[in-house]
């Protein structure tokens, strides 16, 4: 199954069913549209010393206080492991989500699976990859 690789807070808002767009500078290849394809938590995640460095204030806002404290302290993330899944569903321009990015390739997504397991300890590689389950 193919993969895609997505930075932390991102991917978790994404398995989660908060972030409904991926923003890319290329466009998603017309043969993954309509595909289900795994989000891997890369390895490294974004430095959140700041949430307004970020996040845009309506971003910000539309998180529970909860879900706010969690993403400051890092709290529940998982890196370089595979943490669910997610369809994709478009790509366009200039969508109106306040997730999307004006001026880049919004892939919208949906239909997110968090797994209950993340399967961890999983090397990435940039865009989309192999994956294989193993049979054990």
């Amino acid at each position: 199954m193919k993969a895609i690789p997505i930075n932390q807070p991102w991917a978790s808002l994404i398995v989660h069913g908060i972030k409904d767009i991926e923003n890319r500078t290329w466009p998603c290849p017309k043969k993954y549209i309509g595909q289900r394809v795994l989000i891997h938590s890369s390895a490294i995640p974004v430095e959140m010393i700041n949430p307004n460095s970020v996040f845009t204030r309506q971003q910000w806002d539309s998180f529970s206080l909860g879900f706010q404290r969690e993403i400051i302290c890092g709290e529940g993330y998982i890196n370089s492991a595979i943490i669910g899944s997610v369809e994709i569903i478009d790509c366009v321009i200039n969508h109106p989500s306040i997730w999307a990015e004006k001026g880049v390739y919004n892939w919208l997504l949906a239909n997110p699976i968090l797994f209950k397991e993340p399967i961890e300890n999983v090397r990435g590689k940039l865009s989309f990859w192999d994956y294989e389950f193993s049979s054990d």
